[in-house]
């Protein structure tokens, strides 16, 4: 309606590769639809780059994997991301269960050592006293479900990027025992004054589960 033409300007927005490629086009689909004047920057980065980039009045949102510290940021945990198993279709039923002792002896393709989605899941098999050498390593999920989609190993990535029937093809999707989840929170700067379009951004991350 008439209203709807109130918000615009710009606002820059920064978040992990994997938010980008699946939480952001639904979320850009509906600002645009509700906010056509509404500009959105995106930048990709990692939580200690998007959190410095927010300090440095560089970006005015970020999405951001807990935890996360910064002089004069507020934050606020919008939800939580489970990380689940993935291997390839056909080693479906292995399993009633997938604990860290279950997975311990079996080829593991991994992100990136010092990522914090690595230092997570790494976490994670310690909780357990299991110490995992993955046989694989890459900084990006597509190439990682790639390469367990032709057998040559399993991984542990966020649920969101198999939420969709065809990002999940080729693969079973299992949650861990115990479950992992991190939590997602927006950060900007205390001293930042809320545009309408910035609550809008923050009411639909809010609302995404």
């Amino acid at each position: 309606g008439a209203f709807s033409h109130e918000v615009s300007g710009t606002i820059t927005l920064g978040m992990g590769a994997t938010a980008c490629i699946h939480l952001l086009p639904p979320l850009l689909q509906q600002l645009r639809q509700d906010h056509p004047l509404l500009r959105v920057g995106v930048t990709t980065g990692n939580t200690l780059e998007i959190v410095r980039a927010i300090e440095e009045n560089r970006l005015d949102l970020g999405l951001v994997t807990l935890p996360a510290a910064g002089s004069a940021l507020s934050i606020a945990p919008v939800m939580n991301e489970e990380f689940v198993y993935i291997a390839a279709g056909e080693e479906q039923r292995q399993f009633g269960m997938l604990t860290a002792e279950h997975l311990q002896d079996r080829p593991f393709i991994a992100f990136s050592a010092g990522s914090s989605t690595r230092t997570v899941i790494d976490a994670w098999f310690q909780a357990s006293g299991v110490e995992v050498q993955p046989v694989m390593q890459s900084g990006s999920i597509e190439a990682i479900k790639r390469m367990v989609r032709v057998g040559l190993g399993y991984s542990i990535i966020p649920r969101m990027a198999v939420a969709c029937a065809q990002d999940r093809q080729g693969l079973c999707v299992q949650s861990l025992t115990p479950v992992l989840q991190r939590q997602l929170a927006i950060v900007m700067r205390q001293d930042k004054i809320l545009s309408k379009g910035m609550s809008e951004i923050i009411r639909l991350l809010q609302t995404t589960e």
